[in-house]
């Protein structure tokens, strides 16, 4: 299999512009995307790398991606052959901390629709993906638990329940249970005594917890084959599992929304093109074209006014207006420098 897939662009006589927002294009005719690869990054070029190529009228070279360690290599060898890669908002945090990515243009990035929260100096939001406490209705019918609070109430809500195994949500979560607003959670989690409030908290559900799972498709099989009842899961994965036939609500209250984002490492070769790219990436229509076939939140909001999606399927995504509002975005910089540390503690918590 070739290392590079490349999407070849119409070639086009004069006279067939594309209108004034291709007036300007970079002196180079290729930009080089990488991302997660799989099923995922055919719908990325669906319905985003194909059509911004023909657009701009440049060629959209593709790799794939496993994270902060292919950035840094490319970066450390003074070989940076990516233009655009699609990471992790805690990656591309940590990134931008090591002085590793070039700052955004957004003379050439229209931002508009983009929450202030997922739009920063040298990384830009292209997709939220969240966790939410889900429940199967053959055990609680409409009735489950609805909040994290209900989720740590064993008595009202009694049944086995499974938690992202990870320390990554569930401090976040431990604090929602205890009543602290989702705008104070990371002002709490910034002090001692804060954190210490959430692990003492998250300490009353680990025994009621039956599965610590790590995978999204784990969680997926957990819920369809009844081994929990109530579940902190990807919001993306609960329509297929109620596709199956087993029934499985949700709430997006208290949901944990983590981000994909966009970002150019330091020394793209093509960095113009690179801009044109994510500005084509996180428009409203290119935005709508992928959720419509994959149930991940728009990081563009216009999204949902394009007339793409319908309104059944707008009102089920987690960055819909009404639904966005009850979430917590996950703040990345909580983590960096202090990870190990957290996830030392939370590994001897849930194990014992």
């Amino acid at each position: 299999m070739n290392k590079y897939l490349k999407i070849v662009c119409l070639t086009l006589s004069m006279g067939m512009g594309f209108g004034l927002s291709n007036i300007a294009k970079a002196d180079g005719h290729s930009v080089m995307f990488a991302s997660w690869g799989g099923s995922f990054q055919d719908a990325l070029r669906t319905t985003m790398l194909t059509p911004a190529a023909e657009k701009l009228g440049i060629e959209v070279e593709e790799d794939t991606t496993n994270g902060i360690q292919d950035v840094r290599s490319q970066i450390s060898a003074g070989a940076v052959s990516w233009d655009v890669t699609e990471q992790e908002l805690s990656v591309c945090e940590t990134l931008k901390q090591e002085d590793s990515l070039e700052p955004l243009d957004y003379s050439l990035i229209n931002s508009a629709g983009i929450p202030p929260e997922l739009i920063n100096s040298h990384y830009v939001g292209l997709l939220a993906f969240t966790k939410v406490i889900s429940y199967r209705q053959d055990k609680f019918g409409d009735n489950g638990p609805q909040s994290w609070a209900d989720f740590w109430n064993v008595e009202k809500f009694p049944g086995k329940r499974g938690m992202h195994g990870k320390v990554n949500y569930n401090l976040e979560a431990a604090l929602m249970a205890d009543g602290v607003a989702k705008s104070e959670i990371y002002n709490v989690l910034s002090t001692k005594k804060g954190q210490e409030r959430a692990w003492a908290k998250l300490a009353e559900i680990v025994p009621h917890v039956t599965v610590w799972y790590r995978g999204g498709a784990q969680s997926a099989q957990l819920m369809r084959d009844g081994e929990v009842d109530m579940i902190h899961m990807g919001q993306n994965h609960v329509g297929y599992i109620n596709e199956s036939g087993i029934g499985v609500n949700f709430t997006f209250d208290g949901g944990t929304m983590d981000v994909d984002c966009l970002l150019v490492p330091k020394g793209a070769p093509n960095k113009d093109n690179a801009m044109r790219l994510i500005n084509e990436m996180v428009s409203a229509e290119a935005q709508a074209r992928l959720v419509k076939i994959m149930p991940f939140g728009t990081a563009n909001s216009g999204a949902y006014s394009v007339g793409i999606l319908t309104e059944d399927e707008a009102t089920k995504l987690p960055t819909y207006p009404d639904n966005y509002a009850q979430q917590l975005v996950i703040d990345p910089s909580f983590y960096i420098g202090q990870l190990s540390e957290l996830t030392e503690r939370f590994d001897m918590l849930i194990q014992q």
